[in-house]
């Protein structure tokens, strides 16, 4: 099937919606070249490989990082202030990425996910720990959504299940 057919109505335009349909519609508003596809895919896989890192980091290290505040009790809490943030902020991305566009939707993204890692870095205390990574998931939630929607908007259908799997591994 080609791009052009995707883009096709399933029902045939009466007259004066097949006059209006030409001007609405813009033949490929998403085209890229493939080199600054790649750049593109890169930028935002990286940054989704990182938001993923971060989690995976942080549930094997919770018990050492207890053990540093002497608080092992509650550093549970740490994996989950994450997991639980991303859980809560993914849906509200897709919304968000609407209103700001892709861009905005992922600098604001970017902008939470690094002030929580670097709070995180700094934090005096496990409380303050926590909510670091709570801020961390604002964006890690908004960076995995919004790479799927950048891929989304620019892949066309028939190897949109490749790239996206590609996203995936």
């Amino acid at each position: 099937m080609s791009d052009a057919a995707e883009r096709q109505p399933l029902l045939a335009p009466t007259t004066s919606q097949a006059l209006l349909v030409p001007t609405l519609l813009p033949q490929n508003p998403n085209q890229v070249s493939g080199a600054k596809l790649y750049w593109i895919l890169a930028a935002v896989w990286t940054a989704v490989f990182l938001g993923a890192l971060d989690g995976t980091i942080v549930a094997t290290l919770q018990q050492p990082i207890g053990d540093y505040f002497q608080q092992s009790h509650i550093a549970s809490y740490l994996g989950t202030s994450y997991l639980l943030s991303i859980c809560c902020f993914t849906p509200l991305y897709g919304r968000l990425s609407d209103i700001l566009g892709r861009k905005g939707a992922m600098l604001l993204a970017l902008t939470l996910f690094t002030t929580g890692t670097l709070l995180s870095g700094i934090a005096p205390s496990m409380k303050a720990l926590i909510a670091a990574q709570a801020i961390a998931g604002m964006g890690g939630g908004g960076v995995m959504t919004v790479s799927s929607i950048v891929v989304t908007d620019l892949i066309p259908l028939r190897n949109r299940g490749l790239m996206q799997g590609a996203a995936n591994v």
